[in-house]
């Protein structure tokens, strides 16, 4: 017997063939074409629930700063330039901001967030929606924060021009800050 047999098939390792190649690329474009539609679905969300969590963030930094500064502090929301401001010094005599800290435009946080509440039907309390989205009272769409971090009970509805998800944001006088989704019949 010959030392120097070869066995009968050999196989160059050093690339790949274009049938290998051409699967390759077929799975990815099957597996896209699947994924896809799925993610535009999910993306007005993912971007609405950031805009929520946005401003439950901005009310927790009034709160913050309130008790730390020892003065009110107050959330004041716009809906008809859909936008709203942090005011670290407010003055309740006036009803007058002295030092505004930050003004936050919705559509910066994303394409198609604004002041609305989709396809819920009630609004927290279990009531109509108010007209323009925003259930602070008085003074009128400001969320005020004392130096002890209590405040003024109300919510903000926030919902995306693409979708039917709807959050709600807001305060109980007692301070605690909370987010809350429509899950079609209640607010969890």
């Amino acid at each position: 017997m010959n030392k120097d047999t070869r066995p009968i098939h050999t196989l160059n390792s050093r690339g790949f063939t274009l049938l290998e190649v051409l699967i390759v690329i077929a799975l990815f474009s099957i597996m896209a074409a699947i994924a896809i539609p799925s993610i535009l679905v999910w993306a007005p969300d993912l971007k609405l629930k950031s805009a929520a969590r946005d401003v439950f963030s901005t009310l927790q930094r009034a709160r913050i700063l309130a008790v730390k500064a020892k003065r009110n502090t107050a959330v004041i929301f716009d809906p008809t330039n859909n936008e709203y401001q942090l005011c670290d010094d407010w003055d309740t005599t006036g009803s007058t901001c002295a030092g505004n800290l930050q003004t936050i435009n919705l559509s910066s946080l994303g394409y198609g967030i604004g002041y609305g509440h989709g396809n819920a039907t009630q609004d927290v309390p279990g009531g109509a929606f108010p007209a323009d989205n925003v259930s602070y009272g008085s003074p009128v769409n400001t969320a005020v924060l004392n130096s002890r971090g209590l405040g003024n009970a109300g919510y903000v509805y926030l919902d995306h021009q693409e979708n039917s998800t709807t959050y709600a944001i807001g305060n109980l006088t007692s301070g605690s800050i909370r987010i809350l989704k429509w899950n079609g019949s209640v607010w969890k």
